[in-house]
């Protein structure tokens, strides 16, 4: 069932990119996300039934590597951007606590995108290479040394 499913999200979407809270159809962001995992944990990768449908996502073009998914994604790319954009109109920076209550997930992505930058295969790719520019020009800081988060602190005194 589910292979069918993501059969026609392929059929709609061109790729087999189900993001996990995938608003359409909930269950089956969750399913993918599950195959990732379950193929991640290497121990089921011997199992010849695994094996059959490790092979039937890949014969549909399933991809792997989350890290780069999660960062290609386009709809939630532009989400977060945007958020990112508000962010800093509201407080004139782009340095989005991790810790915050009110933009947990923001904070979450934002330091996401740190990590993705420190990883030298994403800066390889054309597509990451596009969005870290777009993040740039939005006024995003790659490092937030506690030096400069001093200097933030002393200038709202």
């Amino acid at each position: 069932k589910r292979l069918d499913e993501l059969r026609e999200y392929k059929e709609a979407n061109g790729d087999c990119r189900v993001p996990k809270k995938y608003e359409k159809n909930k269950s089956l962001g969750g399913w993918v996300d599950k195959m990732r995992s379950i193929y991640k944990n290497n121990d089921k990768k011997q199992d010849p039934a695994w094996k059959r449908r490790f092979a039937q996502l890949e014969a549909l073009g399933f991809e792997w590597e989350v890290l780069k998914l999660k960062f290609l994604a386009e709809d939630v790319w532009q989400m977060h951007l945007n958020e990112l954009r508000e962010y800093k109109e509201a407080n004139g920076h782009c340095r989005v606590p991790l810790q915050s209550a009110k933009n947990k997930t923001l904070g979450n992505w934002v330091n996401q995108m740190r990590c993705n930058y420190k990883n030298d295969f994403m800066k390889q790719d054309p597509v990451c290479r596009k969005r870290f520019a777009q993040l740039e020009a939005v006024g995003f800081e790659w490092e937030v040394s506690p030096n400069k988060w001093q200097e933030r602190l002393n200038e709202l005194r």
